[in-house]
């Protein structure tokens, strides 16, 4: 996985992701720019409920899910893969150790990308490049590249044991400036270039719709699972749900720090956790990566992800946390083992904060950017927090923190 836009460092290991890195050129002049009619988005899809000869996800609805991001320093798949539900991009040399090590463990394969014709910033050629990555970005507005895709790609990882397809970056914002392609020596303009581009966003739902197609009528199905980015589109904006209906999960890197940019707080708070629910709702699963930019993550940081997590998590929910960019080892913080139990509820408001009841324990968030509440606990209940040391009958939230207590046993 890839930084986002404005991020300073870049991952050490130069993935392209399977998908949305174009061939594209960006746009460098605002000057006598054609009027673009956008093509409409393909037809709806059918949710992946039960896809025939797909592993099953496994069932989160008991306490804390976790899931693994690259396994590339690790030594011992066979004996870590017990821990978790989901590798976002196994090596190929450790499927065998992993499955062993865990049968229900859902494993995808992260596809680098191989040059091909391209897309443009501008008749003058300039390759859109994502983060500086040298290989050609691809016109994945082309529907030959998907036959391609599947052929090089997906077929590979079908015959190798995989389960899905970890397809990276996949953006609703066209943050490089992808401008047009060429086509036999013809330049053809097809967006504007802006961040914020109709066709664009168009064009990504396409390309996961004809992949999400191809990749389901392998002999030996995959299932597609993006690295999605949002941008400013609202996730209750109908594009996003016509988006959902063409993968069979999503991995949202972004997750409740914002890609390690901050924490995101009130109504963006909120939106996240309705997603989160959303697309578990269509039997889907939802990887929410937390990353922190300090140097090593502490306990309100620790506190904050879980918390945030519990209040969404259904039934194909998992967690991961980590520092910036801190992917591929076995990273396990305390809390992950915590008691919690399964949800008795939804998530609710009281007292300004959020609250999730649980079996063994409870949720609490205050997702504001600039107040802090005290809150005071059920009479009925006592608690103690992740370490065991008994809690007050009134607790105080910071801006932006959470809670996970336990209850006394």
């Amino acid at each position: 996985m890839f930084s986002r836009l404005f991020s300073r460092q870049l991952l050490p290991y130069w993935f392209a992701g399977f998908a949305l890195i174009l061939v594209l050129s960006s746009c460098t002049s605002s000057k006598n720019k054609p009027v673009l009619i956008v093509t409409p988005l393909p037809s709806p899809g059918t949710p992946f409920v039960n896809l025939s000869g797909v592993r099953p996800f496994i069932d989160t609805w008991n306490n804390i899910h976790l899931f693994q991001s690259f396994d590339y320093h690790i030594s011992d798949p066979a004996n870590v893969a017990k821990l978790y539900d989901f590798v976002w991009g196994a090596a190929v040399n450790h499927i065998q150790a992993i499955r062993a090590g865990n049968p229900n463990i859902f494993i995808t394969y992260y596809i680098p990308f191989h040059r091909e014709s391209g897309t443009f910033t501008n008749p003058g050629a300039t390759h859109a490049y994502e983060f500086g990555d040298p290989n050609v970005p691809l016109d994945f507005s082309n529907p030959d590249l998907v036959p391609w895709q599947v052929q090089t790609y997906g077929l590979p990882a079908s015959q190798s044991g995989y389960d899905g397809i970890a397809a990276d970056n996949v953006s609703l914002q066209n943050y490089f400036g992808a401008c047009g392609v060429y086509v036999n020596g013809q330049w053809r303009q097809r967006y504007t270039g802006e961040v914020e581009d109709p066709q664009w966003r168009v064009d990504v739902v396409a390309w996961l719709a004809r992949m999400q197609q191809a990749l389901h009528r392998l002999s030996h199905p995959l299932a597609l699972i993006p690295n999605l980015s949002l941008g400013s589109v609202p996730p209750g904006d109908p594009l996003v749900q016509q988006l959902v209906m063409h993968v069979d999960g999503v991995l949202y890197e972004d997750g409740f720090t914002d890609n390690a940019r901050g924490d995101i707080t009130d109504n963006k708070w909120v939106q996240l956790v309705q997603f989160m629910e959303s697309v578990q709702h269509q039997n889907k699963p939802f990887y929410v990566v937390n990353q922190f930019a300090s140097a090593s993550v502490g306990s309100s940081e620790i506190q904050w992800a879980l918390a945030s997590y519990l209040m969404g998590k259904e039934h194909t929910a998992s967690v991961f946390i980590s520092t910036y960019q801190g992917y591929g080892g076995d990273i396990r913080y305390y809390g992950y083992d915590a008691p919690v139990g399964s949800p008795t509820g939804a998530m609710y408001q009281s007292q300004h904060v959020y609250w999730r009841n649980y079996t063994g324990g409870v949720s609490i968030v205050n997702p504001s950017a600039t107040q802090t509440y005290t809150v005071t606990l059920s009479v009925r209940s006592h608690y103690v927090d992740l370490n065991g040391f008994p809690v007050h009958q009134q607790v105080t939230l910071p801006p932006h923190s959470g809670l996970v207590l336990l209850l006394s046993r």
